[in-house]
């Protein structure tokens, strides 16, 4: 394969920002179909980044073409059926988070692409993202000890369909699978958990103080993690100065970030902190690639992506009938 192939079944913010000029910056690999709803979108997107890329009508136009694999970046609750109807066409999947809608509906995922023999990948951008990935790192060097506690942060002042992506309202719908939970939580609760090791309860409150919407706008969940540790994820949507906050605390010392510094931080056995070093890693897309074309395994496959579903799920449950939940494996 001279090239490997793509098409983008979803032409929104994110295939925007982050898809289509990632994809477009990698030599062995070209955007040659794409598919929205919106028009606008699509063209937007083919003149930035795709000029050759056919301009399809329906899902099914863009998979009868030449492409090996697709990048689905559209609402939640159309992830599992686009990527069954690609996976059933042959092509490789790289599926925006949360995988899917429900376990049941990643479960089917996983299992089409194991039939097919077909790369299933979830869009888990911080595992692939430099300073999360030098804490994992300082964490199984055991350079805080063995860790205790992990408390994380992340707060900003909208909504995301009037801030990061104004209309997109689906954001805010139940039936779409939206809310913070599922956006913001399955990135951050995927990152504690591949930090910290399985989950054996957890307990959440949910709230919407923003607006009608029918989804939470701010979490906060206590996790009990299997190795005896501990854990705090604080979400919201409605806190006007924003921020965000990371700290791994251990019997040896403690890591942190976003308390001013560029980076992650690793408390010094002197007193202080200093910063721990970034490796350079592979983005979410050349790992993509990487396991298609060089046949390596993708480090968020279907599994990963459905132990992070898992934990919204779990989130969401706790807090509507208050009380402890395990989240299933």
């Amino acid at each position: 394969m001279a090239k490997l192939r793509v098409g983008l079944i979803g032409c929104g913010k994110i295939a925007r920002v982050a898809h289509a000029p990632g994809l477009s910056e990698m030599k062995k690999v070209a955007i040659t179909a794409l598919f929205d709803m919106s028009k606008k979108a699509v063209d937007t997107i083919a003149k930035e980044f795709a000029t050759d890329a056919l301009i399809c009508d329906s899902v099914e136009e863009l998979l009868s073409s030449d492409v090996d694999s697709v990048v689905i970046s559209t609402p939640n609750h159309t992830h599992c059926e686009l990527a069954l109807q690609a996976l059933r066409a042959g092509k490789h999947v790289l599926v925006e988070k949360p995988m899917a809608a429900s376990l049941s509906e990643a479960g089917r995922m996983i299992a089409a692409a194991k039939r097919r023999g077909l790369t299933l990948q979830v869009n888990q951008t911080l595992r692939f993202t430099p300073p999360y990935v030098a804490i994992k790192h300082a964490i199984e060097k055991g350079k805080i000890g063995t860790p205790l506690h992990i408390r994380c942060i992340r707060a900003s002042g909208s909504t995301p369909n009037k801030g990061w992506s104004p209309g997109a309202d689906w954001f805010m719908s139940k039936e779409a699978r939206g809310g913070i939970i599922m956006d913001i939580g399955v990135h951050m609760a995927d990152v504690m958990r591949w930090y910290f090791g399985d989950i054996a309860k957890l307990r959440s409150i949910n709230q919407t103080k923003s607006g009608n919407y029918d989804v939470p706008d701010n979490s906060t969940t206590l996790f009990d993690f299997k190795n005896g540790a501990t854990g705090v994820l604080e979400l919201s949507w409605t806190t006007p100065a924003g921020g965000g906050l990371l700290e791994v605390y251990g019997t040896k010392g403690t890591i942190r970030m976003g308390f001013g510094s560029d980076g992650p931080e690793v408390s010094k056995a002197s007193g202080g902190f200093k910063a721990l070093k970034v490796p350079k890693t592979r983005d979410s897309h050349k790992c993509f690639w990487d396991a298609i074309l060089k046949d390596e395994p993708t480090p968020v496959s279907g599994e990963v992506g459905r132990g992070a579903l898992a934990c919204c799920v779990a989130m969401e449950q706790s807090g509507r009938d208050n009380r402890d939940v395990k989240p299933r494996s």
